[in-house]
């Protein structure tokens, strides 16, 4: 049941996502395409990062909210818990967050908020996560998609 209710929840999410690319004239475009992909890549991210966190530092797991106890941490425990965090998760500031980006969704040029994030997310995460082409080139995480004006 929870796996037919989690493929259900997906599909309504990309639906959604469709809608609102086609409201903004970029439905059926590749660029359609590339946004859908890169916020479930940037869901993962931060649900993979979260995930590790929480095993990692019990102050964390036990909070209400694992963002707020994060954000509460210095600088230098925050650099020493992604120490302690596999290769395989990304980096991610408090103002990568989710929840930072969602308290400011209705802030003039949010989507350039958000894309600015991606891009910083992806150059923080460079060296482990672009991949290389076969010419040698890095093909980053994220990449900024058509300028889109969202009202």
């Amino acid at each position: 049941m929870v796996e037919i209710e989690f493929q259900q929840k997906t599909k309504e999410l990309i639906d959604s996502l469709k809608n609102i690319c086609a409201q903004y004239g970029l439905g059926n475009d590749g660029n359609e395409f590339k946004i859908i992909t890169q916020i479930f890549l940037y869901k993962f991210l931060n649900d993979k990062f979260a995930f590790a966190a929480k095993r990692i530092d019990e102050n964390i797991a036990g909070a209400n909210k694992w963002e707020e106890a994060l954000i509460q941490m210095g600088e230098d425990d925050l650099e020493m818990l992604q120490l302690q965090m596999g290769a395989d998760t990304a980096r991610l500031k408090p103002s990568h967050f989710i929840s930072s980006l969602f308290s400011q969704q209705n802030e003039p040029d949010f989507a350039k908020l958000f894309d600015d994030t991606l891009m910083d997310i992806a150059i923080s995460n460079n060296e482990v996560f672009a991949v290389k082409t076969d010419g040698g080139a890095k093909v980053v995480l994220f990449d900024r998609t058509q300028p889109v004006h969202c009202r």
